[in-house]
């Protein structure tokens, strides 16, 4: 058998990539990894309402898309 300074690392690797795996499928069924996107959702909305209050403030016509076009 090869000597710990060959397979340890290997043997190191492997054990965390099973942690690695184990906790992605804890995070799946305990329903931790579900509506990820809600933040990013309410972030991009409150920064719409935010550009729109503030044209309405400016009086400048709200621009009709993401390009401004």
């Amino acid at each position: 058998m090869f000597g710990f300074e060959v397979t340890g690392p290997y043997a190191g690797a492997m054990m965390m990539s099973l942690a690695a795996l184990c906790l992605f499928v804890w995070g799946v069924f305990s329903g931790a990894l579900s509506h990820t996107d809600k933040a990013s959702t309410d972030f991009f909305e409150r920064e719409m309402e935010n550009e729109r209050s503030a044209a309405q403030r400016s009086g400048k016509p709200h621009p009709s898309g993401p390009g401004g076009a």
